[in-house]
């Protein structure tokens, strides 16, 4: 398949766009229908099936689109890293849905609770049936884009036609997280119509999958750190400050996230060329193309900024924050402006670790600054959660992203991966 980073850039933000209406549309209506406490409910099983998928996706994810990259004229290479990884991520899926179970034994939680739980957890099936990782390794993730907005969009129907008050949050629950299956299911046929890659159990080879485990645990073990100012957030504001707080929190995050979409298909559609490049040690023509997309993020944050501070709170009030009050409404505004600027941060950390970091083969510094990262994160976290209640987890979010992207930039000027121009 012939790559053109330009057009499957454009073409990933055309539907990237796309994929967000729905979220927008669906947003108004649950917290509408559920108010606060049950929209923060909601958003717990969501935090559950984002911590399921990492753990099922297992670094995989650049990892192993690094390699499909690196190989993709190979189709033997290629289908042999497809079938490793997906037994190795069917395994970890088991492993997931059975300590998930456990835990419904044991924590003290309600019913409704335990349920999303479960929810969340096997709804990561759908990071098996649909491999963006193999997607993205051959540069052409548009392919993916088209199934999962199908899914989307008929997911958007059975909302406003399945979901009517806070009884139906079970069903919300499921529309939501078990819709990117369905979409896999198409996948999976992309996949073999296509000729893409080939699942062939003949071709598992147990010290191979140990290799590619090797090779993405750093990106991991990593990303497990992180985990603790990220995904577990929302778990600590639920176990510590109720649902009411984290019904605040998640709607801020959820628009939030509308911007972070923005940075990543840039991010994705250039990974495959810049792991190329690093290859051949074309060191001026890396550091041309991320000079463009820092200078475009700084573009994409200051809109998002500024149109937040003069008329955030008037459009939350009017669409998307109906079912809270007033007060409730200037909290999420005051979060979002805060989101904002973290947001920003975690975008030079973006460039940083996808397209600087881990295609010039760097991944096992990743895990050292993020240790570093945790145990800052764990000697604030708790003190500004007492002090400022949902503002300090927010606010320590920033601090913790921009000690990160400190010492991944003097790391990168250090080994001379980029050039200043």
């Amino acid at each position: 398949m012939s790559y053109n980073p330009k057009k499957e850039t454009i073409y990933l933000y055309l539907v990237q766009i796309s994929n967000m209406v729905v979220p927008l549309l669906v947003i108004p209506y649950l917290t509408s229908v559920f108010g606060v406490e049950y929209y923060g409910k909601l958003s717990y099983a969501q935090v559950v099936s984002l911590i399921a998928l990492f753990f099922v996706d297992f670094g995989f994810n650049y990892s192993a689109a690094k390699e499909i990259g690196s190989n993709r004229e190979s189709a033997a290479a290629v289908n042999k890293i497809y079938t490793n990884v997906q037994c190795i991520k069917t395994a970890i899926y088991f492993l997931v849905i059975s300590v998930v179970f456990s835990l419904t034994l044991f924590l003290k939680q309600s019913e409704i609770d335990n349920d999303l739980l479960l929810i969340g957890a096997l709804s990561a099936i759908s990071s098996i049936v649909s491999p963006v990782w193999l997607f993205q390794g051959i540069g052409k993730l548009s392919l993916v884009a088209i199934p999962n907005l199908i899914v989307r969009l008929l997911s958007l129907v059975f909302i406003f036609t399945f979901v009517h008050d806070r009884s139906d949050i079970i069903m919300a629950a499921i529309i939501q997280l078990c819709s990117p299956f369905f979409a896999g299911l198409f996948v999976i046929v992309i996949v073999w119509r296509n000729n893409i890659a080939k699942f062939d159990r003949t071709l598992f080879s147990y010290s191979f999958s140990k290799t590619l485990v090797s090779e993405s645990f750093h990106n991991f073990s990593a990303s497990f750190l992180t985990l603790g100012f990220t995904y577990f957030n929302p778990l600590l504001i639920k176990y510590f400050l109720g649902d009411f707080a984290l019904g605040l929190y998640s709607l801020a995050d959820k628009l939030v996230t509308i911007l972070r979409q923005l940075y990543t298909p840039i991010v994705q559609a250039n990974f495959s060329q810049v792991c190329a490049l690093y290859k051949k040690d074309m060191i001026l023509e890396v550091s041309i193309k991320l000079r463009k997309i820092f200078l475009f993020f700084v573009a994409l944050s200051l809109i998002a900024f500024v149109s937040n501070f003069f008329v955030g709170q008037y459009v939350l009030s009017v669409f998307f924050a109906r079912g809270y009050g007033l007060e409730e409404i200037i909290q999420v505004n005051h979060l979002i402006s805060i989101m904002i600027f973290t947001q920003f941060i975690i975008s030079i950390s973006l460039i940083l670790v996808n397209l600087i970091i881990v295609p010039s083969g760097n991944s096992h510094y990743l895990k050292r600054v993020y240790a570093l990262a945790f145990v800052l994160y764990l000697a604030i976290v708790y003190f500004m959660v007492k002090l400022i209640g949902v503002y300090g987890v927010a606010l320590t979010i920033t601090i913790i992203e921009s000690f990160i992207i400190i010492l991944f930039s003097l790391f990168v000027f250090k080994q001379k991966l980029v050039r200043l121009i």
